[in-house]
């Protein structure tokens, strides 16, 4: 039931931009190759065995073409101009915040180059409430100033925004 709101808030966006998802011709093939229309943004280390990868499998099966990294990336690409890419191309953005999502440099800039986009997003707080969600004083201490206020205001911006919240305890 929570994945099929997650298709259904990300499907409702995408029409809203006037997209409509290609559907698979049989349920094990995948869609045909376009360009991803959602990225998925999240810490591998706490979500990808569970939030993240089922985010994308039931996008898949809704017929999108969701951009996990575990998934997207090819042997031999280059991390950092794929996500972006995949980022400046998509129409969605799903956000998957964790307890440790504030110590990722990567996360967080990723979150930082989908908000500057402007593109809409759907936030889904995995075992954290938005009030806890900050940037890990490990990153505070190591980057500049600008660059952690960066962080700082696009993680108050994403918790602005109306989310769903998921308990990998409970499913």
């Amino acid at each position: 039931m929570f994945w099929q709101k997650v298709c259904l808030a990300v499907t409702s966006m995408i029409r809203k931009a006037s997209l409509q998802p290609q559907l698979p011709q049989h349920r094990f093939m995948p869609p045909p190759m376009k360009p991803h229309d959602v990225f998925i943004n999240h810490r591998g280390v706490d979500t990808k065995a569970r939030a993240a990868g089922l985010v994308y499998d039931y996008l898949r099966w809704g017929g999108f073409h969701p951009f996990l990294d575990a998934e997207s990336l090819k042997p031999g690409e280059r991390h950092p101009e794929a996500i972006h890419e995949a980022i400046h191309g998509c129409e969605v953005g799903v956000l998957i915040f964790s307890p440790n999502y504030g110590e990722s440099l990567s996360c967080l800039d990723e979150l930082v180059q989908l908000m500057e986009t402007g593109k809409p997003l759907v936030p889904i707080f995995c075992d954290i409430e938005p009030s806890k969600l900050r940037v890990g004083e490990r990153r505070v201490q190591r980057s500049s100033t600008e660059q952690a206020k960066k962080w700082a205001d696009a993680l108050v911006e994403a918790k602005s925004i109306t989310g769903l919240r998921f308990n990998s305890h409970t499913g």
